[in-house]
């Protein structure tokens, strides 16, 4: 079995490269042939295995290209990128390589699907965001500040100014999306990879008829060891972008109504915010990622609040390997892993008194630490191994070079 990887970045730079680039060192681990086609470096480290070959094309990330007008144009369609591509497909055996897009907005343009489709091969994509359908890749109305309801590429879609830039982005962004959805409905029987049951479901509907969908977890290595003493820790924690759509800002406010301590640790531009509704809050920058797992276990519970369907972040599977009671809002992928009352509490996405509520609950010592013993126990019956990833994504793999004979 052989498959070429495509992603923007030959390095971890978000959760999408960093997805990528596990995914291909444990499939080389398990035997498959990795072609990595990445356009923007450093190359990391993790691609030095025997079975990964890399394909670095040249390139910068979009709106790093010169001029505004330069930009635009290679976003909606990035010729050198497509042919490069297509000149590396062609150079594969058929029968027995399927592509596997995962990150093709920064710098290959929708030309990479499109590269892919011509290449006659069996074609994978993961679905770490909603960029297959949705031209602001969120499904998330800036403007108004909640989800979106429209039909994407409709007159109304189209007509509203919802990109957190600006409308001129907005129309960028829509071109780009009438290159993509073309390139998508001209591939055979695509396969679909979403990160989470709940992102499965929401997605599906917008997806071309002929798709078939499986859902793979993303991969989260953690040592197990022993749960975090909740009931001995006071604040709630919130760990992220302080964003918009993540709403850290309900949970600023929630937190005074509820009398819970909080923490914030991440950066972003709603920090202001966040101190002006809550002047107690902790506010701290980003901590090393191998001190993510000790900012946690000082946590009486983890927080998740966003407005937008986010569809996986890892955060949630952090936290409950470590013991420790979640918080999230109902339309988010993770929802789907959480027992509510269980190992967590649900809430409504935007509801700040059903927020403060949750937050007044888990000040209960037994019950934080009743819901901190049940997440860390359903966590590890059956943990996100980079393993359990690379079974689950060869399953996939080995149907769709079947349909494709």
């Amino acid at each position: 079995m052989r498959c070429v990887i495509v992603s923007d970045f030959g390095s971890v730079n978000g959760g999408a490269a960093k997805v990528a680039i596990e995914s291909a060192r444990g499939l080389a681990e398990a035997g498959v042939r990795i072609v990595f086609a990445c356009m923007i470096g450093p190359v990391s480290e993790r691609l030095q295995h025997p079975n990964i070959e890399v394909a670095l094309f040249e390139g910068e990330e979009v709106w790093k290209v010169g001029s505004r007008l330069a930009a635009a144009r290679q976003g909606i369609w990035n010729a050198k990128a497509h042919d490069a591509l297509g000149a590396l497909l062609r150079r594969q055996p058929p029968g027995e390589t399927l592509v596997h897009l995962h990150q093709w907005t920064k710098a290959f343009s929708p030309a990479a699907i499109a590269a892919a489709g011509e290449s006659g091969l069996p074609v994978a994509i993961t679905m770490h965001d909603y960029f297959s359908f949705c031209p602001v890749g969120g499904y998330f109305d800036f403007r108004a500040g909640r989800p979106c309801h429209r039909q994407p590429l409709s007159a109304s879609c189209i007509g509203r100014n919802c990109d957190r830039a600006s409308y001129g982005h907005k129309l960028v962004r829509v071109a780009r999306q009438w290159r993509s959805d073309a390139a998508l409905h001209r591939l055979r029987a695509p396969l679909f990879i979403h990160v989470s049951p709940f992102a499965r479901s929401f997605a599906e509907p917008f997806l071309p008829k002929n798709a078939r969908h499986i859902v793979v977890e993303n991969m989260m290595e953690a040592q197990k060891r022993a749960p975090a003493d909740v009931a001995a820790n006071r604040h709630a924690l919130f760990l992220g972008r302080f964003t918009q759509e993540k709403a850290a800002d309900l949970l600023a406010e929630a937190a005074v109504v509820a009398g819970m301590p909080v923490r914030f640790v991440g950066e972003g531009p709603m920090e202001t915010e966040i101190r002006r509704l809550n002047p107690a809050a902790e506010v701290r920058g980003w901590v090393p990622a191998d001190a993510v797992f000790d900012e946690i276990e000082q946590a009486r519970c983890l927080v998740l609040p966003s407005l937008w369907y986010e569809p996986g972040p890892l955060v949630i599977a952090e936290a409950r390997s470590r013991g420790v009671p979640v918080i999230l809002a109902r339309t988010t992928g993770p929802a789907s892993w959480i027992g509510d009352g269980e190992d967590g509490l649900l809430v409504e996405g935007g509801d700040v008194a059903g927020l403060a509520k949750a937050l007044a609950t888990l000040r209960d010592d037994d019950i934080a630490t009743r819901m901190g013993a049940a997440a860390y126990r359903n966590y590890w019956a059956e943990p996100l191994t980079l393993e359990r990833h690379v079974r689950r994504s060869m399953a996939g793999y080995e149907a769709l070079l079947a349909q494709a004979a």
